[in-house]
C-alpha cells in the first residue's frame, strides 16, 4: 500500500469517525456504540473500497447498524434527521453492510428498550411501564410480533397499557415518539388487544368482572366497592347475561359518585364493550 492510499484511508476513516461521532453526541448514544459504529464502518471499508463520495452515507448506516447492534432504541429517522442522510440511501447501505459483515439484524429487535424509552418521556408510572412490556411479551409468545417494527410495537403496547390504567395518553403523541404512522400504531394496538382478551378473558360473573377491570385500572377500593353493591343490588336485571358491559357501567357509575370519573375508553377496551352497552347499563343502575 503507498502513502498516499494509506493516508487517503486514514483520511476517510477519520471523517466517517467525526460524522458518526457527531451523529452520536445529536442521538445521545453510548460512546460505546459510537465505537461500534466505527468498528463496522473499518471492517466494511476491509470487505470494499470505500467511494468518498458516500463516506457520509456508510457513516450513518453503520451508526444505525450499531444502534441496533447494541440495543440502542433510536429509529432509522431520527439516524437520518442526526446524520442530515437520505434515508433510502442509508437504509439501503445499512443491508449491504450487514449482508457483507454477516450481521443479522432480525435478533436485535428489542422492543421493551422502546418501551423503557417511551414511557420514561412521557414520564408514566413504572406500573404501566411494566403492563406494556407484559404486553409485549404476551404478543411476542403468541407469535404475532414476528416482522413487525419495535419501535411501532412498542409504542402500540404503551398506548395499550397507558389506556387500561385511564391515563389518556394519545395515539399522537406516541407516533411522533416512535416515528410510526397512525395506521401503524392503530393496527398493532389491535393485534395486541385482540391477544390480550384471548388470553385473559372477563370472568362470567359481572362482581367477578369489576376485580379484572381492577387488575389495571386504578381505581380506590371505595370505587370498587361501591361498583360490586351496585351490581349485587341490580335485582331486576341479568347483570352476568353480559358480565363485562355491567361491571363497566358500575364502576363508571360509583366513580361519578365518588367524584373520580372512569373513562370511557378505559372500560370499553379491555373486553371490547360497545360504549353505547355500558352507557345503557349505566342508565340502569341510576
Amino acid at each position: 500500500m503507498t502513502t498516499d492510499e494509506t493516508g487517503s484511508e486514514t483520511r476517510t476513516t477519520r471523517d466517517a469517525t467525526g460524522l458518526i461521532d457527531d451523529a452520536a453526541d445529536a442521538l445521545d448514544v453510548p460512546d460505546a456504540t459510537a465505537e461500534t459504529a466505527t468498528t463496522v464502518f473499518r471492517r466494511h471499508c476491509d470487505e470494499r473500497d470505500a467511494n468518498p463520495n458516500s463516506v457520509h452515507t456508510t457513516a450513518a448506516a453503520c451508526l444505525y447498524v450499531a444502534c441496533k447492534v447494541e440495543r440502542v432504541p433510536r429509529t432509522v429517522e431520527e439516524v437520518v434527521d442526526a446524520a442530515d442522510a437520505d434515508r433510502t440511501l442509508l437504509l439501503r447501505r445499512a443491508k449491504d453492510v450487514t449482508s457483507e459483515l454477516g450481521i443479522d439484524l432480525s435478533g436485535f429487535a428489542d422492543a421493551s428498550r422502546y418501551v423503557e424509552r417511551y414511557a420514561t418521556e412521557l414520564d408514566l408510572p413504572d406500573g404501566v411501564a411494566e403492563r406494556a412490556n407484559d404486553i409485549v411479551a404476551c404478543c411476542e409468545d403468541a407469535g404475532i410480533a414476528g416482522g413487525k417494527s419495535p419501535s411501532g410495537w412498542a409504542a402500540a403496547a404503551v398506548y395499550n397499557a397507558s389506556v387500561e390504567a385511564d391515563l389518556g395518553v394519545r395515539q399522537d403523541t406516541l407516533t411522533g415518539l416512535a416515528d410510526v404512522t397512525h395506521v401503524t400504531i392503530r393496527n398493532r394496538y389491535q393485534e395486541q388487544r385482540e391477544v390480550l382478551r384471548a388470553q385473559n378473558p372477563p370472568p362470567e360473573t359481572a362482581v367477578e368482572a369489576v376485580d379484572w377491570y381492577c387488575e389495571y385500572l386504578p381505581v380506590s377500593g371505595y370505587v370498587a366497592d361501591a361498583a360490586r353493591n351496585l351490581l349485587k343490588d341490580a335485582d331486576d336485571v341479568d347483570v352476568d347475561a353480559a358480565p363485562a358491559a355491567w361491571a363497566a357501567a358500575a364502576l363508571r357509575r360509583a366513580g361519578e359518585r365518588a367524584g373520580s370519573s372512569i373513562g370511557m375508553k378505559a372500560l370499553k377496551t379491555p373486553a371490547g364493550c360497545p360504549a353505547a352497552a355500558v352507557h345503557e347499563r349505566e342508565r340502569e343502575l341510576r
